[in-house]
């Protein structure tokens, strides 16, 4: 497959471009200037017959003298003076030969006709007289060699110019184009050695950006363009990395302990019970871990992006109310506050999104507050969106941790995280499922004092 340069393309399109430009403006140009130029013609004929018309009209004919009938006609015009049978008495001329042959037709008004001959192209204007000095014809013949030599001039001078502007803009085009064309041939040799660096992704990963100033609004924003992609590309291919080395961990400790575990009963459970039952028990919870395990994380890869669920008109206090009221049988040692907005709040969500998000905010603050055991949750109605927070006075987040909060597999405690239960999946999936309503959540936190959680939506999604 041949390829073509860039930069020679760019230059036949502008040369086209220019060329065709040209060739439509200076074709109107000639042609307006000679539909002016031919009317200016006309009128002269027109003007030249109604003269001599009147001249005729207004006195006997053998008192008109020459002068009068030259001073009635423009340079190099013949006039004819026929009799109402067509027989010529009368020729004068200004310029063009007696003999040029003028053939006589009778008219009623006036009329100017054009006509062409060996001798060239003229304007031809009859006129009928009818007055008491006269009863005839009279023809003014009128030579289009003005005309046709500016026309042929304007051609020749358009093709001139033409000519010289297809080859200055050509040069010019060349010049630019070669110019614009550097910058491109820049990115794309950086292009090539960034191509040359992704071939080694697996150990350096997406470390490579295009360092280059082409001084070019439009280049500049390609390469822009390109390091915000290679930015976000490094991100995702770090956090997919994370993602299954974290995941590869969090089933590793299981399986390693249910596998601990039979080779314990092949060896010890045929002759010992006790041993058989612990290390069956074990084993079930471990499986049991990884199933809830593999659950969280197919909810967190299936329906990105806006939920297809069926979704039901929620009133955000009541269902507040029964889940609290639920976790306080569970919990009797913990106090819970409401702080519910006394105005009802209703909302599109499907009960299951809305229970497990309320679970898993709730479940996280009781987890983390076994000291004082004292949870808040508040609603707020406010124009256009309305809030939840949930509170809690437990170990808190440290500062620099809390962007990390909503991360895969993040543990504040990781000292306790088996103890504490739960795969650190939990706020992943709270974060992608009030994504899913247009809603946003975010954290406070004081390490050692509190932590609170509020969840916005907005009130028409």
């Amino acid at each position: 497959m041949n390829k073509q340069s860039l930069k020679y393309r760019w230059l036949r399109l502008s040369t086209l471009i220019i060329s065709v430009t040209y060739l439509i403006f200076s074709s109107l140009l000639i042609y307006f200037t000679s539909m002016y130029l031919k009317d200016q013609e006309y009128r002269s004929v027109d003007r030249s017959l109604e003269e001599l018309e009147s001249l005729y009209e207004s006195q006997p004919i053998n008192t008109i003298s020459q002068n009068e009938i030259y001073s009635s006609l423009y340079d190099r015009q013949k006039m004819i003076l026929y009799t109402q049978s067509g027989e010529e008495v009368f020729s004068a001329t200004t310029g063009i030969p007696m003999d040029l042959d003028s053939s006589f037709e009778p008219v009623h008004d006036r009329e100017i006709s054009a006509m062409n001959n060996d001798d060239g192209s003229f304007l031809e204007g009859r006129v009928e007289l009818d007055s008491q000095y006269w009863d005839g014809y009279i023809t003014v013949v009128h030579p289009l060699d003005y005309y046709n030599s500016v026309i042929r001039m304007m051609v020749f001078i358009a093709i001139i110019v033409g000519f010289l502007s297809i080859l200055f803009t050509s040069i010019v085009s060349y010049f630019f184009s070669t110019q614009m064309v550097k910058p491109i041939r820049n990115i794309a040799y950086q292009f090539r050695n960034i191509a040359y660096q992704l071939r080694r992704i697996e150990s350096e990963g997406f470390s490579e950006r295009l360092q280059i100033e082409t001084n070019t609004e439009e280049t500049d924003y390609m390469v822009d363009s390109f390091n915000h992609m290679m930015d976000s590309l490094e991100r995702s291919y770090n956090q997919q990395k994370q993602f299954v080395e974290d995941a590869s961990h969090e089933l590793r400790t299981p399986l390693q302990i249910i596998q601990g575990h039979l080779k314990l009963i092949s060896r010890w459970g045929r002759h010992k019970p006790e041993v058989l039952d612990e290390s069956l028990k074990i084993s079930i919870d471990e499986l049991q871990r990884i199933n809830k395990l593999v659950e969280e994380l197919l909810l967190l890869t299936k329906n990105d992006g806006k939920t297809a669920e069926v979704t039901e008109e929620a009133e955000i206090n009541e269902e507040i109310k029964s889940r609290v009221d639920a976790l306080r049988k569970l919990h009797p040692d913990y106090t819970f506050t409401l702080d519910l907005d006394e105005q009802p709040i209703k909302f599109h969500i499907n009960p299951y999104h809305l229970e497990q998000i309320l679970v898993i905010f709730l479940d996280n603050a009781l987890k983390y507050d076994h000291e004082r055991k004292h949870i808040i949750v508040t609603t707020e109605k406010k124009d256009g969106h309305f809030d939840i927070a949930i509170t809690d006075h437990g170990i808190g987040i440290p500062e620099d941790e809390i962007e990390a909060i909503f991360d895969r597999f993040y543990r504040v405690d990781k000292s306790r995280s088996r103890e504490l239960g739960g795969n650190g999946l939990g706020l992943s999936i709270a974060r992608k499922l009030i994504d899913n309503y247009k809603g946003k959540v975010w954290m406070e936190s004081e390490e050692g004092h509190f932590t609170k959680v509020t969840i916005r939506f907005p009130l028409e999604n």
